[in-house]
């Protein structure tokens, strides 16, 4: 097996294992969605307060940064976008120095059922840090997405984000601020949450194929 697969694949169990372990007695965290017109005021579109399911996982970077390499990955063959593509492609990681927090929530509109549901998710890579310490995460990267059954989605790279934490063990409470890039929409995230803490060494995560 090809190693970056493997640990890929190691790294989406894990994330899957602790967004499923976690109780919905969460923090609440607020995403506000904008459509800002260059000649008029910004109108609020979408505002949604939720818990959210984290992870923090250290020695690991996002494969993508930016909101065209993201999309470029969700392309079909017709040239078209691929909603479960992109969401791949945005839980995507690999091997590095720093911390990355990945967070998923999905959201029923008014009236319910699968024609409403939209899928939420929240991607930063970040300096390295202690995760057995409190403090605050810094240098963070990503974007965070709004994805429904059908194509496009909507995808803001994070322009600037304040993440603090305290971690107590396996799992961490932490608060963030973020806001989007300035442009046409936008999104800002504010809010409480709480994440369990994945630690992968380099040397386990590159380790033989032969040891899988």
């Amino acid at each position: 097996m090809n190693v970056r697969l493997a640990w890929s694949a190691a790294l989406a169990a894990l994330f899957v294992s602790g967004c499923a372990a976690r109780s919905s007695q969460l923090p609440g965290l607020e995403m506000r969605f904008y459509e800002s017109p260059a000649d008029g005021v910004a109108k609020k579109r979408i505002h949604e307060e939720f818990t959210l399911n984290a992870t923090l996982l250290g020695d690991a970077s996002l494969r993508y940064l930016r909101p065209s390499e993201l999309l470029k990955a969700a392309e079909t063959g017709s040239g078209q976008g691929d909603p479960q593509k992109l969401m791949r492609a945005a839980r995507t990681l690999v091997p590095g120095e720093g911390v990355v927090l990945l967070g998923t929530v999905r959201s029923a509109a008014s009236g319910g059922g699968s024609a409403n549901l939209a899928i939420y998710s929240l991607a930063l890579a970040c300096e390295k840090t202690n995760l057995d310490q409190p403090g605050d995460l810094r240098g963070c990267k990503g974007y965070v997405l709004r994805v429904t059954r059908t194509w496009p989605a909507e995808v803001y790279a994070i322009q600037e984000a304040t993440v603090s934490l305290i971690a107590e063990g396996g799992t961490a409470h932490g608060r963030i601020r973020a806001k989007s890039e300035p442009g046409a929409f936008k999104a800002e995230l504010e809010g409480e949450f709480a994440a369990s803490i994945v630690e992968l060494s380099s040397s386990d995560a590159l380790g033989s194929d032969s040891a899988r």
